[in-house]
């Protein structure tokens, strides 16, 4: 999902903010409170909340997750799908380790079965054009859906298990913040709330 929406959301901060200095760091939800733990930086946007006595989580928004599918599979005309009754389904998924896959895999145990994963990435981009070519299906985040452009797959509503999660941001409280940390944890805050639905399928 990130990989999607940062470069918007920089673009934008920075029209406003141009002479502001941005280093952008990628680690797992653990990485990311040792980070703030040790001051290593201000700000973490994260999938899931972290917690810690000293760490301020504030969610931004509740994604959805869908199945995505090629758009001539036999599932693509449901409005929905209990996500049982993908179970024999070949998945392409994130690679092992990935903080995603972690949360799909647990959503198929939900669903009582174990999938079937013949193709791993570490490209998520890549997904939706294998699903599209007919490889398999997918889980797909809501902010990883471009208006402008996407593959022709079509993406399921999942009724269960209930396949959402919250993004927030997140920061140390003791940690002295610069003004322009605080300009972008707000100017974050409200591009989650009132500009995302421009560029995404919310």
């Amino acid at each position: 999902m990130f990989s999607h929406i940062l470069p918007i959301l920089i673009v934008e901060f920075m029209k406003l903010n141009p002479n502001v200095h941005i280093s952008q760091y990628s680690a797992s939800s653990t990485g990311m409170k040792k980070q703030l733990e040790n001051v290593e930086v201000d700000l973490c946007i994260s999938m899931s909340p972290i917690y810690g006595d000293d760490i301020e989580w504030m969610p931004l928004l509740e994604e959805e997750i869908f199945l995505s599918v090629p758009s001539s599979h036999h599932l693509a005309k449901q409005k929905s799908i209990a996500l049982h009754e993908a179970a024999n389904e070949p998945f392409i998924s994130r690679t092992s380790g990935y903080g995603f896959r972690d949360v799909t895999d647990e959503y198929c145990r939900e669903a009582d079965f174990e999938p079937y994963t013949p193709i791993e990435l570490e490209e998520a981009g890549a997904i939706l054009r294998l699903v599209e070519m007919g490889m398999g299906v997918s889980f797909t985040p809501q902010l990883s859906l471009l208006r402008q452009s996407r593959p022709k797959t079509v993406q399921i509503p999942i009724t269960y298990p209930n396949c959402k999660r919250t993004i927030g941001i997140a920061w140390k409280k003791t940690h002295y913040l610069s003004q322009a940390a605080i300009d972008f944890r707000e100017f974050t805050s409200g591009f989650f709330k009132h500009e995302v639905s421009k560029y995404f399928y919310l």
